[in-house]
């Protein structure tokens, strides 16, 4: 896979976030986990393409993944759930409760932040 420029990250990493935010609001609808699932590794896949530039799609894709998938297995501790008790912002980040569909989700949210970076650019025109 090709290298994404740092822009191409940036706008992953925005995108992921503003959906995650816009989504916020409406927590109580089950639907809404889902979607921010998918957008959280998109976030950790497009922070990880913009701290390791020129490095491919393939390698931020497989990290960020990797530690969303970490994040959501170490729920299993209880140590998040504590954490979020403690300071319920905390939540955002680390989860409270263990679920195996996230897992799957956060699979496919990362693959889908991967493809985004490895897309090629449309050729530039020349006069």
């Amino acid at each position: 896979m090709r290298s994404p420029s740092r822009a191409r990250a940036a706008v992953v990493l925005v995108i992921a976030v503003a959906i995650g935010l816009a989504v916020q609001p409406f927590r109580y609808l089950g639907w809404t986990d889902g979607v921010g699932t998918l957008a959280y590794t998109g976030a950790a896949v497009g922070l990880l393409a913009l701290v390791l530039p020129r490095r491919g799609a393939l390698l931020p894709g497989a990290i960020g993944t990797a530690l969303a998938c970490a994040v959501e297995i170490s729920q299993l501790t209880g140590i998040p759930a504590r954490l979020a008790e403690a300071f319920p912002p905390s939540a955002l980040l680390l989860g409270s409760s263990f679920d195996v569909l996230d897992l799957v989700l956060l699979i496919v949210g990362g693959a889908a932040a991967t493809l985004m970076l490895a897309v090629p650019r449309p050729p530039t025109p020349t006069p």
